[in-house]
């Protein structure tokens, strides 16, 4: 007998296959919790989201009217830290595939922030070499091809530019492995759910990051899109990894 048909909004327990059905769940998703997104990631790391944030921009390396594009840049949190770096001569662009993230982030506009809707692994329209840096935060996890999405990176970046990325990992240490089982498994669908009213969204979360590659991997992942000087580190423990790779001059 086969297997019944999921329910619209939900994936298959145990799957988060690759394909057009699960990015259209996915992105159903995240219009639902656009209202409730940057509190909720405030809520479940305690403010230190806005720590990780800062780092990111620091990895990006960018100055005074330089140029970024930042990618499922959500309501716009990282894309307004990279902003203020670039300064009212600067130039930076948030692309998300979510409109309700897009409206959302549209709340607080700034003079040189404009938002788009895109593919982040399909950056057509968009000249090689236009930006001096890549960003994405929390976002890589949900897109189905890491190889498209780190191709697209690197080919929109200038020779010596960087790309960075920003996600959540599996720790492990062995506190911090008990602590993240805790909190990711129990606490953060609960308060999700809570919050933003949408319980599928936040058990989503922890079960994206247990089929998410390995910090080594997506180090290896993005080497082989044409990046070098590839390096991480981990934050808080290893429940949050920054990458940093450079476009070859």
């Amino acid at each position: 007998m086969g297997r019944r048909p999921a329910p619209r909004g939900n994936l298959p327990e145990g799957s988060l296959s690759t394909g057009e059905e699960r990015a259209r769940l996915v992105r159903e998703m995240f219009d639902r919790i656009a209202g409730r997104y940057e509190l909720l990631n405030t809520l479940m790391t305690a403010g230190l989201n806005r720590l990780w944030n800062r780092g990111a921009v620091r990895a990006a390396a960018l100055g005074p009217g330089d140029r970024a594009i930042d990618l499922a840049c959500g309501a716009g949190a990282l894309t307004r830290d990279l902003a203020k770096k670039v300064g009212p001569t600067g130039y930076v662009l948030g692309m998300d595939f979510s409109r309700e993230m897009l409206k959302s982030a549209g709340t607080r506009p700034l003079p040189n922030v404009e938002y788009k809707l895109g593919d982040a692994t399909d950056l057509r329209g968009i000249e090689s070499g236009s930006f001096d840096a890549a960003t994405i935060a929390y976002g890589a996890r949900n897109i189905p091809s890491l190889d498209a999405l780190f191709g697209e990176m690197a080919r929109v970046v200038r020779p010596g530019g960087r790309v960075v990325c920003l996600e959540i990992a599996r720790p492990e240490g062995r506190v911090s492995a008990t602590f993240y089982g805790l909190w990711f498994d129990r606490v953060v669908p609960w308060l999700g759910a809570k919050v933003s009213g949408d319980a599928w969204a936040y058990s989503y979360l922890p079960e994206s990051v247990k089929a998410f590659v390995a910090p080594d991997e997506l180090a290896h992942i993005m080497r082989r899109n044409g990046l070098q000087n590839v390096t991480w580190r981990p934050n808080a423990g290893g429940i949050v990894t920054l990458h940093v790779g450079t476009k070859p001059g």
